[in-house]
Order: structure tokens, then sequence, then C-alpha cells
């Protein structure tokens, strides 16, 4: 660094929550005792990794919120469910504990994920194996995995390649108690209620829009606050993929709404 140069924003670091699981951590580099967001990614159960949010951990670090981007066991090898929830639980449940070691406030948490991420996020935020959480910020998830499931039927019948199906290693009229378990629609009580911040694209191929749509009334008709931002012209995976420093994506002009919502939250 010259003398003239900027100090960089944010700390990073990666952070062991188990002896197989990680976390990717952005720490702002002024203050002391962050608010924290815990995000999971996406990519189908299957795919995808920590690494693919941390452009977003950059985001936030520079305007004074920690980032950690957590792993959870993906469907590489067949049925995950419920060990990649458990997995999620478990990472913050770490960085809770590690809180103060970490430079974080651990009474200022909050859950984000996209895609997969979002509905193992939606889970964890709506059980009871969490320390308290601020808020949930959920990004084109799947909500009801029998619809999900039915959906992604109706495109291929091919049944072993159906993502649910492999996620949860049966098919829904197998094992319906497992479905009813696996979905966030059907977790929500009004005991649980915390804020929430839902976005999502009505052009989106991969997981219906419905899905986000059901998901907003359900938690509203519970007691929980929540907030949308629908893209009438986005598709899939532009949360992930788009540039956050091109002012016309939709990471965008979403990243505005999202840093208005965690600030408030977690002030």
């Amino acid at each position: 660094m010259t003398a003239h140069s900027a100090p960089p924003a944010a700390s990073v670091q990666t952070v062991a929550l188990t002896p197989t699981l990680n976390a990717d951590l952005f720490v702002p580099t002024q203050g002391i005792r962050h608010p924290l967001i815990v995000a999971a990614s996406g990519g189908g159960w299957r795919r995808g990794g920590r690494a693919d949010l941390n452009h977003w951990g950059a985001f936030f670090a520079r305007h004074g919120i920690a980032f950690a981007s957590v792993d959870y066991r993906r469907s590489t090898e067949g049925a995950v469910f419920p060990d990649n929830l458990c997995d999620l639980e478990t990472g913050i449940c770490a960085l809770h504990a590690q809180a103060q070691d970490l430079g974080l406030d651990g009474a200022r948490i909050a859950l984000l994920g996209a895609s997969a991420g979002a509905h193992l996020s939606a889970l964890a935020a709506l059980g009871d194996r969490l320390p308290p959480l601020r808020a949930m910020a959920c990004i084109y998830g799947p909500y009801d995995l029998l619809k999900h499931w039915q959906e992604d039927i109706a495109k291929s019948p091919e049944r072993s390649a159906n993502l649910t199906e492999r996620m949860l290693g049966c098919g829904p009229f197998d094992d319906p108690l497992r479905y009813h378990r696996a979905s966030p629609l059907r977790q929500i009580t009004t005991a649980r209620a915390l804020p929430v911040f839902l976005s999502w694209g009505l052009l989106d191929p991969a997981i219906d829009p419905q899905q986000s749509l059901d998901f907003a009334q359900a938690l509203q008709q519970a007691g929980f606050p929540v907030r949308r931002r629908v893209f009438p012209d986005a598709g899939h995976f532009w949360f992930t993929e788009d540039d956050l420093a091109d002012p016309q994506t939709h990471a965008a002009k979403l990243s505005g709404d999202l840093l208005r919502f965690f600030t408030r939250v977690l002030a």
C-alpha cells in the first residue's frame, strides 16, 4: 500500500466452523463488534460453494456489516438432507460462539441465502436450533418442496435428474412427511416471527416465482414483517453472477434495498 492509497475496507479470513466446514469471513476494518450476515450460496443443493457470494461480502463490509459465507454439504453423492441444514445451523452457532474473538456482535446476526441457500436459510431461521436472529433475506428460493418437485417433473420426467429428490433421497409420495419437514412454507409459526426480505424475478426458469409469492403471503399471514423486491425481467442466477459495479444489473439494483434492510434490522 502506498502512502496515498486507502486502507482495505475489510479483512478477509477463512474461519474453521467444524473440522470439515469453513466460512469466508469479511470484517470491516473500522470499528469493533460488527453486526453479521451469515450467507448460504445456491447451486441446486448440489453445486456451488461459499466463494459464490464473496462479492456480497466485500460489498457489505464496505458498509460496516460483517459477512460470512459458509460451507454446507452438497448432494454430489446422493441424499444430504438434513445434514446440509445441520451444517448451516452448526456454522451459525459456531460464528455466534466465536463472535467476540472475531470482532463480531453475536446479538446482531441475520441470515441471507440465494436459491438452494435461501431454502436452507429459511429452514434454519424458522427452526429452533439457533441463537436469536435479527432477520433473514431470501433470494429466489424454493419454499414448498412438493410443488418444486412437481414443477421439475413437469419439465423433465426423469426422476434421477430431479434435484429435490436427489437432495432428499426420495420422492414426495415415498415420504410425504420428509417433504413437509424440508419445506420452509410448512414450518412458519407466529412464535418465530422476524423481519424478512424476499426478492425474485418473474422470468425465473429454474424456480417458479409463485414459490416466493406464496412464501411471502404465508409469512405475512403469520405476522412476519415482509419486504419484497420483484424484478419483472429477471431470471435465475443473477444474485450470484451479476456485477455489483454495473448499475444496470439486477444485483446492483437490489443492493441498495438490501443494504437498507440489513442496516435497519441490525442497528
